[in-house]
């Protein structure tokens, strides 16, 4: 049979239980706020009965609490993870596609259509008075002033090139840093589960570092569970093994040795395994923050240069795309007008065919003004008769006339560069609609998970109450039984 002080352990464990759940709650209010935590809850059952050879059975010995959890379900985390490096992507391309399309803005008074319509307008003046030396020095620096835009533009998108580079450097370091501490976690995990208790902070810290990695590079999660409590967790990119449980494997950037592109900078990296096998997120068909990086810096519209073997068609229109675009629409125009103008004479009575207008330059690479010509702008050819004729304009007539030419790719140069700018409004457009619409997705999953794992004041505030009025009662139970044995110990006997 139960002693007589049976009364006092069943009132205690009520006691412990409701301090218990009162501990749990004031935990769930004072992380309300903080991020990736998941509300914890406990379970109880009544303690192991009691025999006690009665007619009446067994006497219940009050109530233990034999586990805390916390409240999450892993099928919105999965969701959020998928949605986090879609978002990524697409915030990516936003973010740096919107910095290119600044590059190529025209405000109707500077820009890349307005240096283009200058030039052509200065032909047209100077078709007025083709001998007029003024006025074909006016001409001239409108070409220069063009042409130095054109390579601003390049200039600029090498420089943006050079920012993602460096920025690709960091994502790296970032991935390495999260797989690292994902390991060290996944240790600590065992440590704790392995005695029989739930690692819930733990596990929760763990899916905050996941929330952020899957913001880079898409990834997939494995946990195996065996009876004796132990876990194991591995976490793949592209296929590959990053998170081994206990151990991680770690990336690395490796400066190009030769350019993937003629117009590439110097020591763009390469993403490597530790290993030493290849990691290109943008060519495996995954997406994230570091695929679209990629992209954008080595984008080539899946058209690789010719001849070169460490060229790697990539699906996509970046910055080397919209260089070859421009430098491909300086080719051609310089090379129309070049071909007209060779046909002239200067004002020397000098032909021409060996004082190009424009020239390029392999030093720095660029297309300028024939400097010669730029310095004495009496050499410029404007008619086939020279000074027989000083009015006669059939050079400058044609060169007019070739901005309606349609030897760029089927359409005229004017069509040429709005195609270009035309292509890029249109990625970037279609960039921000994917990061609104996935952001829009992303809190929407994140309200969904917190419906589950969040805080909910009312609630806990309720909560609050019950249990206060549950360790009161215990609190009760214990005074009762203690008057009662009072009575049995100190007023009776004999």
């Amino acid at each position: 049979m139960a002693n007589s002080f049976f009364g006092l352990h069943i009132g205690t464990s009520g006691l412990y239980a409701a301090n218990t759940w009162l501990n749990i709650t004031a935990n769930n209010i004072s992380n309300e706020q903080t991020e990736g935590y998941s509300r914890q809850t406990a379970t109880q059952q009544a303690s192991r009965p009691l025999r006690v050879y009665q007619r009446y059975g067994q006497l219940g010995s009050g109530v233990e609490v034999n586990n805390i959890t916390r409240i999450r379900d892993e099928y919105y985390d999965v969701k959020y993870w998928l949605n986090q490096c879609k978002q990524g992507d697409s915030s990516t391309r936003s973010y740096y596609l919107t910095q290119i399309e600044d590059y190529f803005a025209d405000d109707g008074t500077s820009g890349f259509t307005t240096e283009f319509g200058g030039f052509y307008n200065s032909l047209e003046e100077l078709s007025k008075t083709p001998a007029d030396l003024s006025a074909r020095s006016s001409m001239l620096n409108y070409a220069q002033n063009f042409l130095e835009y054109m390579t601003t533009i390049r200039t600029n998108l090498q420089n943006t090139q050079a920012d993602i580079n460096a920025e690709i450097s960091s994502n790296v370091d970032q991935i390495n840093a999260l797989a690292k501490e994902i390991a060290i976690i996944n240790k600590q995990i065992n440590v704790i589960e392995l005695q029989g208790a739930n690692a819930n902070t733990l596990r929760d810290k763990r899916a905050l570092l996941l929330d952020e990695l899957s913001s880079i590079v898409e990834i997939d999660t494995n946990e195996i569970t065996y009876t004796n409590g132990k876990s194991e967790f591995y976490v793949t990119i592209c296929g590959k093994s990053l998170v081994n449980n206990y151990d991680c494997f770690s990336l690395e950037v490796i400066a190009r040795e030769d350019k993937a592109d003629a117009d590439d900078l110097v020591g763009l990296y390469d993403i490597k395994w530790s290993y030493g096998e290849d990691f290109n997120p943008a060519t495996s068909g995954t997406i994230g923050t570091l695929a679209a990086l990629i992209k954008l810096r080595d984008g080539n519209n899946y058209v690789p240069e010719e001849n070169n073997p460490h060229s790697v068609p990539i699906e996509f229109k970046g910055i080397p795309y919209y260089i070859n675009e421009v430098e491909k629409f300086l080719e051609q125009l310089t090379t129309t007008l070049n071909d007209i103008h060779k046909d002239g004479v200067n004002l020397y009575d000098e032909k021409v065919e060996d004082i190009p207008l424009f020239i390029h330059t392999e030093e720095d690479d660029r297309y300028i003004v024939n400097p010669d010509i730029l310095n004495d702008p009496a050499k410029m050819a404007t008619s086939t008769v020279g000074t027989n004729s000083i009015s006669a304009t059939d050079i400058i007539d044609k060169l007019v006339e070739s901005k309606e030419y349609r030897n760029f790719d089927g359409g005229t140069s004017k069509e040429a560069l709005n195609t270009i700018i035309t292509e890029l409004s249109i990625d970037s457009k279609k960039a921000q609609d994917n990061e609104r619409n996935y952001t829009n997705f992303r809190n929407l999953i994140q309200n969904q998970r917190l419906s589950i794992m969040g805080v909910d004041k009312d609630e806990e505030a309720m909560n609050l109450v019950k249990y206060q009025e549950a360790y009161d009662l215990s609190a009760k139970v214990i005074q009762i039984m203690s008057e009662v044995y009072d009575k049995l110990i100190n007023e009776t006997g004999v």
